[in-house]
């Protein structure tokens, strides 16, 4: 009888220890993202900023700040890490139109302000790509403990499910052809 109720403690203790392993880890992803996501509100801040000193040296570079706009709206009532993500991967693209579009106004890359916006904005994305590697880093620790044995026994029947990583775009990992984006 004691035998029966020693075993079934420690069979108890650990699942208990395997379901606090995968809570804690699921913890580390969620935190992962939560600190890109601070980031990128930032970064959207930023761009919306340099966005206005753009439009202000033009009236046609003003579809460039109504898309920023749009894009943070759509960033703010996001729910699921899918939808940001995929937001932000079209905040990608619209910061890197506007860093060209600057550059075809000198008045405006010589403003103290402008420089330090795009100082701003450089330090975000470092900030950005270590909190990526981070994310990426705690999903994978993830998805290994759910992955392999034994945690993997309890993991499913506890909802523990495999996790995305957070990708580069495959435009991003294309030679850029600058004839092309300077022609316009």
């Amino acid at each position: 009888m004691w035998v029966a109720t020693i075993i079934a403690a420690v069979v108890l203790l650990g699942v208990i220890a395997i379901y606090n392993t995968l809570i804690a880890a699921r913890n580390k992803v969620q935190e992962a993202f939560a600190a890109i996501d601070v980031f990128l509100q930032q970064r959207f801040d930023a761009l919306s900023q340099a966005a206005e000193a753009v439009a202000a040296y033009t009236d046609h570079e003003r579809e460039t700040l109504m898309a920023v706009t749009s894009l943070r709206n759509q960033a703010q009532v996001a729910r699921s890490t899918d939808d940001k993500v995929q937001v932000y991967s079209e905040m990608e693209g619209l910061a890197g139109g506007l860093r060209l579009q600057a550059e075809a106004y000198p008045q405006l890359q010589a403003s103290a302000n402008y420089v330090h916006l795009q100082k701003t904005i450089n330090d975000l994305e470092e900030k950005l790509s270590a909190s990526r590697r981070t994310f990426n880093s705690r999903v994978t620790r993830y998805n290994t403990l759910i992955e392999t044995f034994p945690l993997n026994l309890l993991a499913g029947a506890m909802s523990f499910r495999r996790k995305d990583l957070l990708e580069v775009s495959p435009a991003k990992k294309q030679d850029v052809d600058l004839r092309s984006i300077l022609r316009g």
